[in-house]
């Protein structure tokens, strides 16, 4: 999929921005570096929450080696064939053979690459762009994924021209709805993705004695109507140390177990639960 021009927006005034050689730059002249990754960082210091926000270097890195062993290979399916039902046969949306996909909290890039790529085998162009609040992460996307554009962004103040995207995917990343109606078309699709109750319930019983499952709401945000609501499981097989001990530091629990519990997890985790619930919702 060849690299199409993008505009990201200037955090600073909303104007929008135009990249000359390694700068990109707005009407108001602010300015922001090209990385040497190609990415933009467009996070201002006022949305920081500290020096390095977002996941460290080492959750990253663990993160983006348990993907590509395709662990999660059946949700980036059900993603990618969830949007093609609903964009591509849709005939509220005029541009279905021109595509703007957006994914908001999109670290390495994992998700993203494989909805375009699925998407693209039946769609003549598509724009995929992603941001996310950890540098390190967006670094390794946008390395790895050179034919999609990345920015270091807050999710909840989206870098983006007002209605552009035909859809927006959020997978386990907080945002603001009203940032997410805002860059969507009318009609767009936002496809939100949040662990269900038996997620990794089997690695959650080796860190906690009493371990609690997630709560999932059914709250319908403002301004959006619900489309699909679906759950999504299956089962991961674990069959070396290495794979279990990526999964383990890409949690929070890798901060929170002892460390006998992580010795014997580490050595007797063989399979794992993933459970899903995914919600496609319609900008009204």
């Amino acid at each position: 999929m060849p690299h199409t021009p993008f505009s990201w927006r200037c955090p600073a005034c909303s104007e929008p921005l135009q990249q000359n050689n390694k700068q990109w730059s707005c009407a108001n002249n602010h300015l922001f570096d090209c990385a040497k990754e190609s990415y933009v960082n467009l996070l201002l210091a006022q949305h920081k929450n500290s020096k390095a926000p977002g996941d460290s270097k080492e959750m990253v890195n663990a993160r983006r080696a348990f993907l590509s062993e395709g662990h999660y290979s059946p949700l980036a399916d059900c993603l990618s064939a969830t949007l093609e039902k609903h964009l591509l046969s849709d005939e509220i949306n005029s541009s279905a053979n021109n595509l703007s996909i957006f994914d908001a909290g999109c670290g390495e890039g994992y998700y993203l690459n494989a909805i375009t790529q699925y998407l693209g085998k039946t769609c003549s162009s598509i724009i995929g762009a992603g941001v996310d609040i950890a540098k390190p992460a967006v670094a390794k996307a946008a390395k790895q994924n050179k034919s999609l554009h990345f920015a270091v962004a807050s999710t909840f103040s989206l870098p983006l021209q007002d209605m552009t995207q035909d859809a927006v995917v959020q997978v386990f990343a907080p945002s603001s709805d009203k940032e997410v109606h805002r860059v969507l078309k009318t009609g767009g699709l936002w496809m939100r993705v949040n662990p269900a109750g038996d997620h990794l319930m089997e690695l959650k019983k080796q860190v906690y004695d009493k371990p609690q499952s997630h709560s999932v709401s059914d709250e319908i945000p403002e301004n959006f109507s619900l489309v699909e609501q679906a759950e999504v499981t299956f089962n991961m097989n674990l069959q070396n140390k290495e794979s279990r001990t990526n999964l383990l530091m890409m949690t929070p629990y890798y901060w929170t177990i002892s460390a006998d519990k992580k010795e014997v997890l580490l050595e007797s985790l063989r399979s794992v639960k993933a459970h899903f619930d995914i919600k496609v919702l319609r900008a009204k």
